[in-house]
């Protein structure tokens, strides 16, 4: 019957949005755990994905040397291990905590109480943790166990979300994991209701960069997703910061989230206007939190907004937020019209102003070779808004120059041998291409869908000094850079053709300290210094084990 439902529903589904937010084969995100059990290893294995092992304790050789100090109070020390114990350990306890930490390929012990199977969109075991062993490294990385944190709920997280190899070792009891209590008194308080996971589309995503520019001046980002990511692919990508936590919105506790905030500046962003989210946009309305609704697409097209997008739910997200902002003109209209003539901030996408900066040295090896031009695309690759035929026609109109396409890709249609597909690419890496490349593309079909787009990687190649052709797109009208026409060779011969650009000056108009500017400006709100502190992002792809490596 559910299959045949299915089949049913499956036709009504637009395909942008099936392959936007489709459940990957394997979910991204995911650590590698071994589960260190003597006996019962059979179930573990049965109950956990492919990232997990079950190994016997009996093959550890001899378990290192560590000082167990107690968390909340954990004070530094030259011990090459960091082990902190949330309740007191007998001495069998603390042997086996210390135990996995002989295999130099585990980089933090967990001893606790723990059962297979996690919240909404995770795969770590739920733990009640009794005792955490930390390589030091590991500990400098992630910020060591945050202040208050009493339960170790708050060093756990950001030692699985920082993608490290885990070793568990659980002990019998009751399994009632705790939420964090550290709390939040940072200079403000955000969160971001956004549709996918910080390290789709390689990083770039308009929230993710938005987090990124938040906690770059002093603000604690609760960044939490409804879906997760659909690529084919995991990067492995890891956002590090001590103020940055990620969360599924089905595991995001806003009661306990909010019982932590100690801030009086407290802001919500929110980006997908969907029934799930407008609970918890809801309950931080009414905690205080100033609520941005940010339309970032026509979520009234089927072909975005799909199966869950109302109408009527949308307007009690415009209705329930303080301030309204725009990524294109054509939203901002949308906003003003559906409020009433309310004030709405234009606020268009931009680019990381430290991470496009520069010239980087490296040149990466799967460039195309060659002399001529190298032109070069970066983006998504799904849906009808992308113009196949235009980049069909680019390769064929310069057949000395090589078109690089960067992206997580499903399939073409046939293409000139000219165009080459690189695959994603995690955003940080995408100077490299670019400070390579004489042309940026921007391959969209003219419709009222790309009109509402504000291209992020337009501004990304702009502040590298790459020059963009594209097709006449309304949020390019005017932008200084842009080469525009109908044609879009045409647009490449003129951008080819146009003197250098100011780098600087294009990430100085474009960077998100601007765009972020905007918002504040219009919640009326100073636009705080930076603090000198960036979100480090890390390549740590889990490995997934076959049947045979996975008993140990």
């Amino acid at each position: 019957m559910i299959r045949r439902l299915k089949t049913l529903i499956r036709p009504l589904v637009p395909a942008r949005l099936m392959a936007r937010f489709r459940t990957p084969e394997l979910p991204a995100g995911d650590v590698n755990i071994d589960v260190v059990v003597a006996t019962d290893r059979e179930r573990w294995i049965e109950a956990t994905p492919v990232t997990v092992r079950a190994v016997d304790p009996e093959g550890y050789g001899a378990a290192p040397e560590a000082v167990i100090q107690y968390a909340g109070s954990v004070v530094a020390d030259g011990h090459d291990i960091v082990a902190v114990a949330a309740r007191p350990l007998d001495g069998t306890d603390r042997a086996e905590l210390l135990l996995p930490l002989a295999d130099p390929e585990v980089a933090v012990s967990i001893l606790g109480a723990a059962e297979p199977g996690g919240l909404a969109g995770t795969v770590t075991p739920r733990i009640d943790v009794h005792g955490m062993a930390v390589r030091r490294p590991v500990w400098d990385e992630v910020g060591g166990s945050p202040p208050g944190d009493v339960t170790l709920a708050g060093l756990l997280s950001r030692v699985t979300r920082a993608g490290h190899h885990l070793a568990l070792t659980p002990r019998p009891g009751p399994v009632v994991a705790p939420p964090r209590v550290d709390p939040i008194d940072a200079l403000g308080a955000a969160v971001i209701l956004a549709a996918v996971p910080l390290h789709d589309v390689g990083g770039g995503f308009r929230g993710a960069q938005i987090a990124m520019e938040l906690a770059r001046r002093g603000f604690h980002v609760a960044y939490v997703a409804e879906y997760g990511s659909g690529h084919s692919v995991d990067l492995g990508l890891r956002f590090l910061h001590p103020r940055l936590e990620e969360y599924r919105l089905g595991e995001f506790d806003v009661g306990a989230y909010l019982r932590r905030v100690e801030t009086d500046l407290r802001l919500a962003i929110v980006e997908i206007p969907s029934p799930p989210v407008l609970t918890a946009t809801r309950r931080l309305g009414r905690a205080g939190f100033r609520v941005v609704y940010d339309l970032i697409d026509d979520w009234s097209d089927q072909a975005l907004g799909g199966w869950w997008y109302r109408s009527e739910v949308e307007d009690e997200f415009i209705s329930a937020a303080d301030t309204l902002s725009g990524s294109a003109r054509l939203l901002v209209r949308n906003l003003e019209q559906r409020s009433g003539g309310r004030a709405v901030a234009y606020v268009p996408n931009g680019v990381n102003q430290n991470m496009f900066a520069g010239a980087p040295t490296r040149v990466p090896e799967d460039i195309p070779a060659g002399s001529g031009p190298l032109l070069s695309y970066h983006g998504s690759l799904y849906g009808d808004w992308f113009d196949w035929d235009a980049l069909r026609a680019i390769g064929e109109a310069f057949p000395a120059a090589r078109v690089q396409v960067i992206g997580d890709e499903h399939g073409h249609p046939p293409v000139p041998a000219n165009v080459h597909f690189l695959g994603l690419k995690p955003q940080f890496q995408l100077p490299w291409y670019l400070a390579q490349a004489d042309v940026s593309l921007v391959p969209f079909k003219l419709n009222e869908t790309t009109h509402a787009v504000s291209p992020l990687k337009a501004y990304e190649s702009l502040a590298m000094g790459v020059p963009v052709a594209a097709p006449p797109l309304e949020p390019l009208v005017g932008v200084e850079g842009t080469y525009l026409d109908e044609d879009l060779p045409t647009a490449v011969a003129a951008a080819l053709a146009a003197p250098p650009l100011d780098a600087d000056r294009a990430r100085a108009a474009h960077g998100w300290a601007e765009r972020v500017g905007r918002l504040f400006d219009a919640l009326d709100i100073p636009l705080p210094d930076p603090d000198g502190s960036d979100i480090v992002v890390e390549e740590r792809p889990p490995r997934r084990f076959d049947a045979s490596l996975r008993l140990r």
